[in-house]
């Protein structure tokens, strides 16, 4: 036979003596060869003893010494008693589905990390099976980014009049410029940013916003002069073109780069490699009446409320932005 290593036995069903099973502590402790006095430690040192002599002993004898042992040292050591008494009070306990209270509680306290995160797993693939396999597409947006707070309640009547039927409509409040104390968050401006790229028709901000999107903005010449031909003369008169040069936009963002703290020793720009060429980057409505109809609420103190509406470049259906501007335009 080889060696043994064996937690307590606790009945003659797991191998030891039905003799040794039936002892009381205090005749397990003198079956170790201990005085009645024993403590814990003595106990336990006298079983590590005696079962390393069992353990280079061979045959069956060994293999029933060992688990012998082994049901003295539990009823010695007083385990035995504490999990008869266990059993005892878990017998008199109201239990639920084969657990009482405690163990409940225990059960809940060591899994229930696992719970969550399956709880986690399963909403995220619905989340994922919902967006890539039922959710309607959305077949338009507009994205306003600027110092304001926005309503989509008018922008979601004017697109879904053209025929769209699930437009994308968000905002983000946006401070290019701190110079009223209103600091923007730098992650509502990353997010943002990350927004245009998902080929939103329409971008809207304020007058102190647009210079900095320059470079997401398509040019609005066309539309300007289709607007200018179909608008009621006193409505075309409250549009303002707003326009912007690559040297003027470079050198803006150089400044806005300085100051917010980058180091731009190493980066000399030559402005002269840009053009000049002023281009139309968006439409601006300054009529405070007009503005408020859009949906927005201006957040400024010192400016006025301003609304510009420009398409963005990376719009996948550029006709279809410049309808959605010519619409937003002709209802107010």
């Amino acid at each position: 036979m080889g060696t043994y290593n064996k937690k307590a036995v606790l009945s003659p069903e797991d191998g030891a003596s039905e003799n040794i099973v039936s002892m009381t502590r205090e005749e397990a402790i003198e079956y170790l060869g201990l005085p009645a006095d024993a403590d814990q430690e003595a106990i336990e040192n006298r079983f590590w003893q005696l079962s390393k002599k069992y353990r280079g002993m061979r045959g069956d004898d060994a293999e029933q010494k060992f688990n012998d042992l082994s049901a003295a040292y539990d009823i010695a050591t007083g385990n035995r008693d504490k999990r008869e008494k266990a059993a005892e009070e878990r017998a008199l306990e109201k239990q639920f589905l084969g657990k009482t209270k405690s163990e409940w509680k225990n059960y809940v306290s060591y899994t229930w990390k696992y719970y969550v995160a399956g709880v986690v797993v399963v909403v995220v693939t619905a989340f994922l099976i919902y967006n890539f396999f039922f959710k309607p597409r959305e077949d338009c947006g507009i994205i306003s980014i600027g110092n304001f707070e926005h309503s989509e309640e008018y922008y979601d009547g004017i697109v879904k009049g053209l025929g769209f039927k699930h437009p994308s409509l968000v905002t983000y409040c946006y401070v290019a410029v701190n110079d009223e104390g209103q600091e923007a968050d730098l992650f509502t401006n990353q997010a943002a940013v990350a927004a245009l790229y998902s080929g939103t028709n329409v971008l809207v901000t304020d007058s102190t916003a647009s210079p900095y999107f320059f470079e997401y903005l398509s040019d609005c010449t066309s539309l300007y002069e289709t607007l200018k031909k179909t608008l009621p003369k006193e409505k075309f008169e409250k549009i303002t073109p707003v326009y912007m040069s690559e040297r003027e936009y470079q050198k803006l963002i150089t400044e806005f780069r300085r100051s917010k703290g980058y180091d731009l020793s190493d980066s000399s720009v030559d402005y002269s490699t840009y053009s000049d060429a002023k281009i139309m980057t968006g439409l601006m409505i300054e009529d405070e009446a007009m503005v408020k109809k859009l949906g927005y609420t201006n957040y400024w103190q010192k400016k006025p409320a301003s609304a510009v509406l420009g398409i963005n470049v990376m719009s996948r259906d550029q006709d279809a932005s410049a309808a959605i501007i010519t619409a937003l335009i002709e209802s107010l």
